[in-house]
């Protein structure tokens, strides 16, 4: 008996090391099912396979690394009068599987390239990190500390990162990445958001500050 306990625990251990990898994407995966039923049952999104998300050219960040990537809890809806598709999306990468939350909304107007990271995006020996031009700075102690900010355009730079911008893109409920391309807003959370509130409060913060920019331009 003195050796069988040993052998168990060992073998316990065996399995607990193997296992945590699955574990991981496991639970992020069941969250942004949850996350994907909130949104269609508390506010009014529907499920849609063939969103906007799912027709795009998906390019950039967090989609230029892996493979067997693929598009699931595909759900569309309104925040305000902006659609907004939302999905959970998987790709491989040496033998594991890496989770995201991805969020497009289709914005009124063309906007500057902007793009906002909170972590740096997944990068190896063999994955070059796509870096965007233009680091910029908000003079924002708390901002910086959390996130890297970049924009090629002037102005831009002076809004959207502005000392009251950064600290309203504080205000987020979570802290995600998200870029702009011509009219569509993307952003994306590893390992997903942690609810549907967290997701559209996330959305209306960004598309806020972006929203303001619009405004200052029209000015």
């Amino acid at each position: 008996m003195g050796d069988i306990v040993p052998i168990v625990f060992f073998l316990g251990l065996v399995a607990l090391v193997l296992g945590a990898p699955r574990f991981g994407p496991f639970q992020e995966r069941r969250r942004a099912a949850t996350t994907a039923r909130e949104l269609t049952v508390r506010h009014d999104f529907a499920p849609s396979p063939t969103s906007a998300l799912g027709q795009l050219p998906l390019a950039g960040p967090p989609f230029h690394y892996g493979s067997a990537h693929r598009l699931t809890d595909q759900v569309s809806g309104t925040l305000g009068a902006l659609p907004v598709s939302a999905a959970t999306y998987t790709c491989r990468e040496n033998g594991s599987t890496h989770v995201y939350g991805v969020v497009l909304v289709a914005m009124p107007h063309p906007l500057a390239p902007v793009e906002v990271r909170h972590e740096p995006v997944f990068h190896s020996v063999r994955v070059i990190e796509p870096m965007p031009e233009g680091l910029a700075r908000t003079g924002e102690a708390a901002f910086e500390g959390r996130y890297r900010a970049y924009t090629s355009d002037p102005h831009a730079a002076l809004t959207v990162f502005s000392a009251e911008g950064a600290r309203e893109l504080l205000a987020a409920p979570e802290p995600c990445s998200w870029r702009t391309e011509g009219s569509d807003l993307l952003l994306w959370r590893a390992g997903g958001w942690s609810s549907a509130q967290a997701l559209l409060g996330c959305v209306s913060v960004v598309a806020s500050v972006l929203g303001a920019v619009d405004q200052v331009a029209a000015d």
